[in-house]
């Protein structure tokens, strides 16, 4: 098996799962291309009594003919391909059985399930089918442990956790794969001796998000900017398509959610509920609370109330680095050339935006920074809906301390320096919150810049500082 970048919570996990005595139904879930099959394959090194993926391909018979092909690779002897779904597993039962059956430690016999929604086509009777051998069969052999593992984060959550038929309640284990850490990030880019700066390590993750797929391309004898063009912005690039493959993966072929994340895309702080219906001309609320729910089980959009303002709205925000840069920059075409790109007011703009949803990434890494890891917190963005001109807080932590810090997010190529202007700006952003939402906590300005905070005489205000380096503790 390969080098393992991080992960450890979930190799133990899966290890003390197989040490449990009892049949077990791991589901293992998580965005594309976070790496589920690899972290799968080397917690078991290889030995699965059974293995099949499922094919993008739609129909029912590619599905079947897959898992048929697995069967006999695993010692099936029956030459013709199943009649359903049910026969099937029958035959996987067979496998399993066999006298040559592959055991993992333990004397496990571990079934792995990959890409499991795409073996669920329409109108077909897979579910139905693994229902029955897990409850029939499965389920009373103490030995027997099947994992089932895929992207369409919605799908599983719908028709595995939520299941309300014959497979209610029967998932035992829920493991979600998160994108990695910068930590994470910074040692698969050692690992990868690619010998960038941690600066570069961070733009990377603004770029490609916490994904070992994407991070793994990338040429160590080129910079990142050189990399960014050959992987995404050239005609030929690898990951240029990649938004549309992404979509229909994990969501299907709806065009609806596309068109949130391309109005969510280009705003900072999210958009509310209403707002969106507007800008997206009318349409059926359910289609578009169902298409929401999708975008944000899947991990790609978040949603929090404007607490403070009148009726709480729903506020939809893009959280996913890679999302945003394909939006801004690779669904329209707008850039031939990231190199050309850099320094631009635009580029300024882009990389302001990432470094928030960076920041909003690792908000366990920014907490611990200010010293509240302990202490109970909601952290939101906040934007006034009285003020003229309007006010806007990048984050807002409030605790449960009864202290509230107002963050201000800044990426510059140095130390952050406040000027009078922004001296002001920062007192009147507290004033208002402190006026628009009645709060009786102390609210503290903290500032969270990339390269720190240069202290004169308009600093005194800002109680604390985050870094950059803060956000790569763990």
């Amino acid at each position: 098996m390969g080098l393992m970048i991080g992960r450890r919570k979930e190799l133990d996990d899966l290890a003390e799962y197989c040490r449990s005595g009892k049949a077990e139904l791991i589901c293992v879930y998580g965005r594309r291309r976070v790496g589920k099959t690899y972290l799968v394959e080397n917690a078991f090194e290889g030995s699965f009594a059974f293995s099949a993926t499922g094919s993008e391909d739609k129909r029912e018979r590619t599905q079947l003919k897959v898992f048929h092909s697995a069967l006999r690779e695993f010692g099936c002897l029956e030459r013709a391909m199943p009649a359903d779904w049910f026969e099937a597993f029958e035959r996987l039962r067979g496998v399993l059985q066999s006298d040559s059956v592959v055991r993992f430690r333990g004397g496990r016999r571990v079934v792995f399930l990959d890409e499991f929604p795409w073996f669920a086509t329409k109108r077909s009777d897979f579910l139905y089918a693994f229902a029955d051998f897990w409850n029939r069969w499965a389920s009373k052999q103490d030995d027997v442990v099947v994992i089932v593992c895929g992207s369409a984060t919605s799908w599983i959550i719908k028709n595995l956790f939520e299941n309300s038929g014959s497979l209610y309640n029967r998932v035992t284990r829920q493991m979600y794969v998160a994108p990695f850490s910068l930590h994470e990030v910074e040692e698969m880019v050692e690992s990868l001796r690619l010998g960038w700066s941690r600066d570069a390590v961070l733009q990377c993750y603004m770029v490609f998000g916490g994904l070992p797929y994407y991070i793994n391309m990338l040429d160590r004898r080129k910079s990142l900017p050189q990399n960014i063009d050959a992987l995404c912005l050239d005609v030929r690039a690898s990951l240029r398509r990649e938004v549309p493959h992404l979509m229909e993966a994990t969501l299907g072929e709806s065009p609806l959610h596309r068109s949130i994340l391309r109005v969510l895309s280009a705003s900072k702080a999210g958009v509310r509920r209403k707002d969106l219906v507007e800008k997206l001309a009318g349409g059926n609320s359910g289609t578009l609370k169902r298409a929401l729910d999708d975008l944000e089980k899947c991990g790609y959009i978040r949603k929090y109330k404007n607490r403070y303002e009148k009726r709480k709205p729903t506020v939809y925000q893009l959280v996913d680095p890679f999302l945003l840069f394909s939006f801004r920059f690779v669904e329209d075409g707008k850039e031939a050339s990231w190199q050309s790109f850099i320094g631009t007011p635009a580029y300024y703009a882009w990389r302001g935006n990432a470094f928030e949803i960076a920041c909003l990434c690792h908000i366990q890494q920014l907490k611990h920074a200010i010293g509240i890891s302990a202490v109970q917190a909601e952290c939101f963005p906040w934007m006034s809906s009285e003020s003229d001109p309007g006010v806007q807080v990048d984050l807002v932590i409030e605790r449960a301390d009864k202290v509230t810090n107002l963050c201000e997010m800044k990426y510059t190529d140095g130390e952050f320096s406040i000027d009078k202007e922004c001296e002001e700006d920062l007192r009147r952003k507290r004033q208002v919150f402190q006026s628009e939402s009645g709060t009786g906590n102390a609210v503290l300005l903290t500032m969270v810049s990339a390269y720190g905070l240069k202290e004169n005489a308009h600093s005194w205000d800002i109680v604390a500082t985050v870094t950059a380096d803060d956000l790569f503790a763990f």
